[in-house]
């Protein structure tokens, strides 16, 4: 009898822990690019809808068809509030890396004057060419990217590489995973919500385009919330 009840009691006690473990943050946009053609993509989320403009078009992905990016964007709403915390994730390719100083963007959220937050390729006299996570301090013009997550290994070219940037806004961090493995951290002090959209290849800087990205951009995702380390390795592995 005492047996049966100590297992009664485990089994309840595993249950509980089950029912109060973190749940995976809710997916607020999948943006798959399946698309074969035009100009027009689809968020397979929320049904929203995103346009292609200049050297933008569909093309071979790492899953199926993706973004192949000569110089244009695509551009749609964005579904996470950018003040609190959230994830953005991506497949990005690029044929060459940059030889010279460049912030190569592949996916932001936007401001009116600037970009919330950037994933992209930095080459500078302080990076050899590293895949990076900011987070802009303000919506300004020259606004300080006080906050910066930036692998400290150099990015490779020509092969598919998973990105992942984390907004922690309670421990005010942003993380930044390379196919599936935190590589860097850094600290945000400043919350403030974009309220422009997202866009594929390129970043919002003094009110205008920037940082072009010259590669391909496939699977982007929105998270409302903070991906844990084992969930944000579950999502590389889901999609190797």
């Amino acid at each position: 009898m005492r047996a049966a009840l100590a297992l009664t009691a485990a089994i309840i006690s595993l249950g509980l822990a089950a029912g109060t473990a973190q749940a995976e943050a809710p997916l607020a946009g999948h943006w798959r690019f399946d698309e074969a053609s035009g100009t027009t993509a689809v968020d397979a989320v929320t049904g929203s809808t995103a346009t292609l403009s200049g050297g933008a078009a569909f093309g071979a992905g790492k899953s199926g068809s993706g973004l192949v990016l000569t110089g244009g964007t695509a551009a749609g709403p964005l579904t996470v509030d950018t003040g609190q915390s959230f994830t953005v994730s991506a497949w990005v390719a690029l044929p060459a890396l940059c030889t010279s100083s460049c912030n190569l963007v592949a996916v932001s959220g936007d401001g009116v004057r600037s970009s919330r937050f950037s994933l992209a390729y930095l080459r500078n006299r302080d990076h050899l060419g590293n895949w990076s996570f900011s987070v802009a301090e303000a919506d300004t013009d020259r606004a300080p990217v006080t906050s910066a997550a930036v692998s400290a290994v150099p990015g490779e070219g020509n092969e598919w590489t998973h990105l992942v940037g984390v907004y922690d806004a309670q421990e005010q961090r942003v993380r930044l995973y390379v196919n599936g493995s935190l590589v860097g951290e850094g600290v945000a002090l400043n919350q403030w919500s974009g309220t422009g959209g997202f866009t594929v290849g390129a970043a919002r800087k003094a009110g205008v385009a920037t940082g072009f990205f010259p590669g391909s951009v496939d699977e982007v995702r929105f998270h409302g919330d903070v991906l844990t380390h084992d969930e944000v390795f579950a999502l590389y592995l889901d999609q190797v």
